[in-house]
């Protein structure tokens, strides 16, 4: 009896993860009615032997181990599901049968309790550490590894702790014992159950939940169509750069990019031709800027170019390499060639920019490049206000009119 309602008690800490499984049904997630079902029949294999004072003592330990084998298919079929990989689901279904009939033939036949738990054991190691090799192999998918690693420890400590059974039970020569009156070796394994099994289960719950956070958190960081960085993502970096800028005396340039006569491709090619060549222009231009720069979409074709630690002179290089890149990758749509160029205007950070400055300053170097011919970078004057040209001195008039032949296309 006191076995029993430890079985019990091991079925209930199980079954905690099992109301927190099923609102994720309706996300449509890869898996996920794999890891419920899995979770729900590996309660039921434990409260079979819970229940064994009710039931005939060949019922309950059949349906145990039917319902546990399952479960163990289950999780390795929603594992390779959640990960988009090929579900096995008839490779494991008639391992499955085959392990039922032969732990049957086992109990009905002439009755082998070494038998059947050397058999029980090789299964579940089995399917852990097959379960565990998909793991390992995808465990790069989630960015929060301790989840992984949680996740790994659950799976492979379960099949090391079925091993170990095997080990005793074979070369160790330790004589099987029923769990309902199990010697302090089968003791021991049953205490470790409840620690491997409830464990397995919650870590499978966390990938879920881990994975769902870090689809959000990427919508709310990068744009759906182009993956650039996000306008809210851009604007929040720009206010902690300009943060930073102001209290440690930090260099930034900011750079805003328009796609040239975007409106034409859009009325000859259509919504589908102009979300291509977006798409075709992010990654054009994420290929030709520095790897620790930031770029991101603020909206239809205008993006931003956020340049750490760079003066105009080398802002300027970089914006010609945007410029030289896109002229020099054009788009193809329907098998048409379709060139793609930029115009762009820079500004760099002055003490006391706020980022409806700084973007202002940039907003009108762009407005001046478009109107001197596009297909160029023109670098904001200086020590004007937001939003409004202010004539510039001759050093300055100067820089600018050298910026702006600088990065003048010659195309």
């Amino acid at each position: 009896m006191t076995t029993s309602l430890f079985f019990l008690m091991w079925g209930l800490a199980t079954a905690l993860a099992l109301p927190l499984l099923v609102p994720f049904h309706a996300r449509g997630l890869g898996g996920i009615k794999a890891f419920t079902a899995a979770n729900a029949l590996a309660v039921v294999s434990l409260l079979a032997y819970a229940t064994s004072q009710m039931l005939p003592p060949g019922v309950y330990v059949i349906v145990s181990n039917a319902a546990w084998v399952s479960a163990l298919s289950l999780a390795y079929i929603g594992v390779r599901q959640f990960f988009g990989m090929r579900p096995h689901i008839r490779r494991a279904a008639v391992l499955g049968a085959l392990f039922v009939l032969a732990f049957a033939l086992m109990l009905y036949g002439q009755d082998d309790l070494r038998g059947r738990m050397l058999l029980f054991s090789g299964f579940t190691c089995a399917a852990a550490l097959a379960t565990g090799r998909v793991i390992f192999r995808q465990r790069r998918r989630l960015q929060t590894r301790g989840v992984m690693l949680y996740l790994m420890l659950a799976i492979f400590g379960l099949a090391a702790l079925h091993a170990l059974r095997i080990a005793v039970y074979t070369v160790g020569g330790e004589a099987p014992a029923s769990l309902l009156e199990p010697s302090p070796w089968g003791l021991f394994f049953i205490v470790c159950g409840t620690v491997t099994v409830p464990a397995l289960f919650l870590a499978l719950l966390l990938l879920v939940q881990t994975s769902l956070s870090e689809q959000m958190q990427a919508a709310l960081t990068f744009d759906s169509l182009t993956r650039a960085y996000s306008r809210r993502s851009i604007l929040d970096e720009l206010d902690r750069e300009l943060r930073r800028c102001k209290r440690a005396g930090g260099k930034l340039a900011v750079l805003v990019l328009d796609i040239d006569h975007f409106k034409s491709i859009n009325d000859r090619h259509g919504h589908a031709g102009g979300d291509t060549a977006l798409r075709h222009y992010a990654q054009v231009v994420q290929r030709a800027v520095r790897t620790s720069d930031r770029f991101g979409r603020l909206g239809g074709e205008e993006f931003a170019l956020l340049m750490y630690d760079c003066d105009p002179a080398h802002a300027l290089v970089q914006a010609q390499r945007v410029c030289d890149a896109l002229r020099d990758a054009p788009l193809f749509l329907h098998g048409v060639e379709v060139p793609m160029t930029t115009s762009g205007g820079l500004a760099v950070y002055q003490p006391g920019d706020t980022a409806d400055g700084i973007l202002a300053r940039a907003d009108a170097a762009l407005y001046r490049a478009k109107q001197q011919g596009r297909d160029r970078v023109e670098l904001a004057w200086a020590g004007r206000a937001p939003g409004r040209a202010q004539p510039a001195g001759p050093a300055e008039a100067a820089g600018a009119a050298a910026a702006g032949q600088g990065v003048e296309s010659t195309a």
